[in-house]
């Protein structure tokens, strides 16, 4: 009102302006008073019109503008309902949003339960089981519950379906398997003495003898025998008095036990196979030994298995060159175990590192440590061809020139590869569990790779045949297929994709190069399960032993371990090589020290002194002759 107030006004201004500048007229010069009159009359009646005229232009002006004071209001309100609008439809799609999210996570869930019952409650031709009933899987909780074998894989695996034999190749019919199981023959080296034979009477045969027999039957002794040796305490003309033993004819010559322990090779060979082999606790050893009639408590048998690692550690030293031996092409994985940290139990790491080429085996544990210093501090300065591991991103250094860690300077020149079964355990898991079919594509491609490996296996091909068998057309093609698949699948939208399918196409994005590395050369192998097989005893006696009562008891099992596997590995007896290798040991240092308490300075000749090195590896102890 007041803005048009002022514009008339301005415009009054401007025409009065106009009027002044204007010579005035006299409309009345000529009229006579009655016209003049007249003519006064008519300019009042005009000036009154013009003012009602006025007033009412005025009230309309004024209800003109209340009208737009209120649309402007109106609009004003009209303006935030709008606001409040697109608010809700914001809310709305995040709602949309958050709501598929939440119908793919029950998806998932109920494939999950599906799953789960199905292997609980189902039929057992229903069940997923493993393959070997006998194996058990203890790397639970641990990098997606998958240890590395085809055994730990689900039955209905595409990996693990063997194609249909057509009517050529056919296998000729089997002969019914002996579900006694009970063999002709038992392999009966080791036995203790000459087999004792029990006769029959034969004059009680009630009748004609057709045929006699020596049936074998196994008896085990377990007991304890306790031997004492006399020791005199002597001192001669001008030295230092000291203890010796003097055996009587008939007697032992040496005292046989290992120093500041009452324990012999034999017994110090039964402990660590019964710990390490057998995976039984020190608790329950214990009692097992009391119940012989023996009281020692379960911390003495940690200290004698102590006394044994000493020796131990001189011949993991050896082995070690051995696996790092150049050009030398390797596994690693690691596990976890709870090791007891003053107050706490701390979740720490044990490492191991296989070559097969040697048939060795290493199990190495620093400070419970997971991290990369770990493998690099290990390794050091070994110039190793390849490095096979799982994904773990502590691996991820190897072979990337952007590294700077300088124990590690060889290792960017070695070719790292990363596991294709742990690939294929993603794809099962979102195969199984998940129901994304779009992982077949990608397991019919794991299923033509391991396929070929299992051929050439069979027909016994050389490195270099391999290497050119993996490289032929067929084999490219194949990789350029799943290259296609794997491109389109990353471009979908990832809410179309399950979690599952997504975390395994993310893995061999990432890993792509790692994975196919074996494609280029013969030699080197397509998985990392050498190692995920080698460390499951250890991961066994985890789940026995819940704990490690500190640092130097995963130290010591790491030690033991790396023996009893590399034997294994090697085809030999665990029970047979420790008790060798403690008897060798133990008659070594009698010999050098002249009955006089081991040192550490005497400690290495043990080693040194044999006429071969070497001859202490466990292939090779059998044959050793210290002197």
């Amino acid at each position: 009102m007041d803005e048009l107030q002022h514009i008339i006004e301005q415009k009054q201004e401007l025409l009065a302006r106009e009027s002044i500048s204007r010579p005035a007229l006299d409309y009345s010069e000529g009229m006579t008073a009655e016209e003049q009159k007249r003519y006064i009359n008519y300019l009042a009646e005009r000036v009154n019109a013009a003012d009602l005229e006025n007033r009412a232009m005025k009230l309309v002006l004024q209800d003109f503008l209340d009208e737009k004071k209120c649309l402007a209001e109106r609009l004003s309100k009209l303006d935030a309902v709008l606001s409040d609008v697109e608010d809700l439809k914001k809310s709305l799609a995040s709602e949309v949003k958050r709501r598929k999210a939440a119908e793919r996570r029950v998806d998932d869930l109920k494939a999950k339960l599906k799953f789960a019952n199905k292997n609980r409650f189902g039929d057992k031709s229903h069940r997923t089981r493993k393959t070997d009933p006998d194996e058990e899987s203890d790397r639970t909780k641990d990098k997606d519950d998958f240890d590395g074998t085809s055994s730990s894989l689900p039955e209905n695996s595409i990996v693990n379906k063997e194609p249909e034999a057509s009517a050529s190749t056919a296998p000729q019919e089997k002969k019914p398997r002996d579900l006694s199981n009970r063999p002709d023959t038992y392999k009966t080296m080791g036995i203790q003495g000459t087999p004792k034979e029990y006769k029959s009477d034969l004059s009680k045969v009630p009748g004609r003898i057709l045929e006699r027999k020596m049936v074998p039957v196994f008896h085990l002794e377990v007991n304890i025998v306790e031997e004492r040796f006399e020791m005199v305490h002597y001192v001669e003309n001008g030295k230092k008095p000291k203890w010796g033993y003097f055996p009587v004819a008939g007697n032992p010559e040496v005292v046989t036990k290992f120093d500041g322990t009452k324990v012999t090779p034999e017994f110090l060979q039964a402990i660590a196979y019964e710990v390490y082999v057998k995976n039984v606790t020190f608790g329950l050893l214990h009692r097992w030994l009391a119940d012989l009639g023996m009281q020692v408590s379960a911390n003495t048998l940690r200290n004698w298995l102590k006394k044994g690692k000493r020796y131990l550690d001189e011949l993991v030293k050896v082995l070690k060159d051995v696996a790092l031996e150049k050009d030398s092409i390797v596994n690693c994985d690691e596990t976890w175990c709870k090791v007891r940290k003053y107050d706490h139990y701390k979740k720490c790491y044990i490492w191991v590192l296989v070559n097969k080429a040697e048939q060795t085996v290493i199990f190495f544990y620093e400070d419970g440590s997971r991290g990369r210093d770990v493998l690099t501090n290990f390794i050091g300065d070994a110039e190793l061809k390849s490095v096979m591991t799982d994904g773990y991103n502590a691996y991820v250094f190897i072979g990337d020139e952007l590294s700077t860690v300088q124990k590690s300077s060889n290792l960017k020149k070695a070719i790292h590869q990363v596991c294709m079964a742990h690939w294929k355990a993603k794809l099962d898991k979102a195969l199984e569990q998940a129901g994304d079919i779009r992982a077949l594509p990608f397991l019919k491609g794991v299923d033509f790779y391991y396929k070929r490996e299992r051929q050439y296996d069979a027909e016994g091909l050389t490195p270099e045949e391999r290497g050119k068998r993996r490289q032929d057309l067929e084999s490219k093609e194949m990789l350029i297929t799943l290259r296609q698949y794997l491109k389109i699948e990353l471009d979908k939208d990832p809410s179309e994709t399950t979690p599952y399918l997504r975390a395994a196409l993310k893995y061999l994005d990432k890993f792509w190069d790692n994975i196919f590395a074996f494609l280029k050369d013969g030699n080197l192998p397509i998985d990392n399960n050498l190692a995920e097989r080698a460390i499951r005893p250890l991961t066994t006696q985890r789940n026995s032993m819940f704990h490690f009562g500190c640092d130097e008891g995963a130290e010591m099992a790491a030690t033991y371990h790396s023996i009893i596997r590399t034997v294994k590995m090697q085809g030999r007896s665990a029970w047979e090589y420790l008790g060798k290798f403690f008897t060798k040991s133990l008659i070594k240092r009698i010999e050098s020290s002249s009955l006089e308490f081991l040192s550490v300075k005497t400690l290495s000749n043990i080693f040194n002194g044999c006429m071969d090195f070497f001859s202490l590896r466990p292939y090779k102890i059998g044959l050793a002759i210290c002197q």
